[in-house]
């Protein structure tokens, strides 16, 4: 028989470590899908952002011949993060997102930058998503175009950046197919 002080000990030890069970699962947020390939757009790493900075959650890469498309799922530690584009939390990360890109460009990862504004995309997708559309000159791509749209789902900002050299003129026609083509798989 285990002495009462020890058990006392081991069942503490025992709650706290399923409240850490608990939190963990929290904090890492709901899963999402993220296929092997999405109209037309094959899938390549993923990043994990949460482990060094909570918050910061997880990307995953996809590419086509025209562009890098990377998909962030994070909450930047904010609660009730609603679904759909329209809420002050996701507006507040869209205008997170172009000072990010300003950034960049003041820390010399990018040559420069034009904030376009705002941009509708076409068909079902303007209605899931807030974009912004600039111009990048990136040192090693070169003169890059970049979409970068977000939307709220299952509690989690979903942020899709799409970028690919302007020399290609890819089409936001494919941009808008892929993101809601991943919607569409939640």
């Amino acid at each position: 028989m285990i002495p009462a002080p020890r058990r006392l000990v081991q069942a503490v030890l025992f709650a706290a470590a399923g409240l850490l069970l608990i939190v963990s699962a929290t904090a890492r947020g709901p899963d999402f899908d993220f296929p092997a390939e999405v109209a037309g757009f094959s899938r390549g790493p993923r990043t994990d952002y949460e482990a060094r900075a909570p918050g910061l959650g997880y990307s995953v890469v996809y590419t086509n011949e025209r562009w890098k498309a990377d998909v962030y799922v994070y909450d930047a530690g904010v609660a009730n993060i609603p679904d759909g584009p329209s809420s002050p939390a996701v507006t507040g990360q869209l205008a997170q997102a172009a000072s990010d890109v300003r950034t960049a460009v003041a820390q010399g990862i990018y040559r420069g930058s034009e904030d376009r504004g705002a941009v509708r995309l076409p068909g079902e997708a303007g209605a899931k998503f807030t974009c912004r559309a600039f111009a990048i000159d990136h040192p090693a791509l070169g003169p890059t175009e970049s979409l970068l749209c977000l939307t709220g789902l299952r509690g989690q900002f979903v942020k899709f950046r799409l970028s690919g050299p302007t020399a290609k003129q890819a089409p936001k026609a494919e941009a808008e197919q892929f993101m809601t083509g991943w919607l569409d798989r939640q």
